[in-house]
């Protein structure tokens, strides 16, 4: 599927945001706080946005994206290259449920818009604790379905009518019928937490974002 979108990827987010997937990202980088010297590991890298930020904001750390689509990594390959950044970054295909680093690898990991697309989600979350150093933090940012009397029928309506319109036009409006109908199956809040902290993990916390739209996960590695 993201082989496919790989190219329209980036403005048909951005589109379907309003603007918002750059605000998210620098939320949840924020929530990483990056420091020089470290090393860093980007799952579901896509396009590179997060791991650009993290090089851009940081320019004395080393960031690696990881991503299963090759198609969605050249695109971030082709970024890093325009902003001189390559020397901080690297772009590898990966499968994030058999990750190809030595366990204490990372001073910290971030997720943006995966976790929700994977299957077994508590053995992609054992690899990333493997390969994070003793006190590292994962920084989770995932799209969620908003609930409440306000934001779930505005979102439901959006989802429905609104997006199907704009991903026909740009995009792939199949892979985005998926992207709402995996918003809706994935554990939030509390019931993430305790998949978290069952593979590992440990001082979970979340915050909810734009209305539940965005819930941002921190946990850490005490080994």
């Amino acid at each position: 599927m993201f082989r496919h979108i790989a190219r329209h990827y980036d403005t048909t987010n951005k589109i379907l945001s309003l603007g918002l997937d750059g605000y998210w990202r620098r939320r949840a980088i924020s929530a990483l706080s990056p420091r020089i010297h470290a090393n860093y590991l980007d799952i579901g890298s896509g396009t590179g946005d997060v791991a650009l930020a993290i090089a851009e904001e940081v320019l004395g750390c080393s960031v690696i994206g990881i991503d299963a689509s090759m198609e969605m990594l050249e695109v971030g390959v082709g970024k890093a290259a325009a902003r001189k950044l390559t020397e901080q970054l690297t772009f590898l295909p990966s499968n994030i449920l058999d990750l190809p680093f030595a366990d204490n690898s990372f001073d910290g990991a971030i997720t943006s818009f995966c976790i929700r697309n994977v299957v077994d989600r508590r053995r992609a979350l054992r690899e990333t604790a493997r390969v994070l150093k003793h006190g590292a933090s994962l920084i989770v940012c995932e799209l969620t379905e908003p609930r409440g009397p306000v934001m779930g029928p505005l979102f439901r309506f959006y989802s429905h009518v609104f997006m199907p319109v704009i991903t026909r036009v740009l995009s792939s409006a199949a892979a985005y019928r998926y992207l709402a109908d995996s918003m809706a199956d994935f554990p939030v809040g509390e019931e993430f937490l305790r998949i978290m902290a069952e593979s590992g993990f440990t001082k979970g916390t979340y915050k909810r974002v734009t209305g539940g739209i965005v819930t941002l996960y921190a946990a850490r590695v005490d080994k």
